[in-house]
């Protein structure tokens, strides 16, 4: 079905009616807020390596965009009671209802193959992690009257997200092809779901979206951060 019919949209909202997949659903924001426990350092100003992204498109495979977004919601909500990273900033509910719609649109439903999977990876990646965090991380700041000043444009949260997507991308991918056997007995998936596989197109994708990476990284860092600091110019 085309996301853009009315039937798409029907079919996703009436997921919150069906026990069996509320029970899935449950059984993943549960997961998800437990493996916020569990977060791995990788750059300084709290920048943070976490299994989530893998949870979430497992679930999202599953029940779609629209449940995506009330298991978001909560599993941020009680996530951020119960393993605290720093400030609570409500605003930052949106990051994780926002990836868990993008996963939905990307993979629920949908013949899954690995180039899809990584285009949803980069997808959320980019949306989610660096445009939408930028903005809350930003207006965090000035609510809180944070006397720090965040860029918009932060090289480590640009460095740290498209340098990681590829792999994080075909990671999940991976553990999607690992369960897809027990969705599919479930009823959860298209029985017509084949196992997925890394071809050599897949293989070229994630190098040319490495690439694109590396080169937007690179222009930022040698071109632009001096054009912009030579003129003056603060992305907030």
């Amino acid at each position: 079905m085309s996301i853009f019919s009315r039937k798409y949209w029907s079919e996703a909202t009436k997921n919150f009616t069906k026990t069996k997949m509320l029970v899935y659903a449950s059984l993943i924001c549960a997961l998800r807020i437990v493996v916020k426990a569990f977060r791995i350092p990788v750059l300084p100003g709290g920048l943070t390596v976490s299994f989530d992204g893998y949870v979430n498109a497992l679930g999202s495979l599953v029940y779609g965009p629209v449940v995506g977004l009330a298991v978001g919601a909560i599993s941020d909500t009680i996530g951020a009671i119960l393993f605290p990273s720093g400030a609570y900033f409500f605003p930052f509910i949106f990051v994780e209802m926002l990836s868990s719609f993008l996963f939905g649109l990307f993979l629920w439903r949908r013949k899954i193959t690995t180039h899809w999977v990584i285009l949803a990876r980069f997808t959320v990646s980019f949306c989610c992690n660096i445009i939408l965090t930028s903005l809350v991380m930003k207006w965090m700041y000035v609510a809180m009257d944070i006397e720090k000043t965040y860029y918009f444009i932060n090289t480590a949260r640009i460095v740290k997200n498209l340098v990681l997507f590829p792999l994080e991308g075909v990671l999940i991918a991976v553990i999607l092809n690992a369960f897809i056997p027990a969705l599919k007995s479930f009823r959860f998936v298209d029985e017509r779901q084949a196992g997925i596989r890394l071809q050599k197109k897949d293989v070229l994708l994630v190098i040319l979206l490495s690439a694109l990476a590396v080169g937007v990284v690179l222009l930022y860092v040698f071109v632009l951060q001096d054009f912009l600091k030579a003129n003056n110019l603060k992305f907030w």
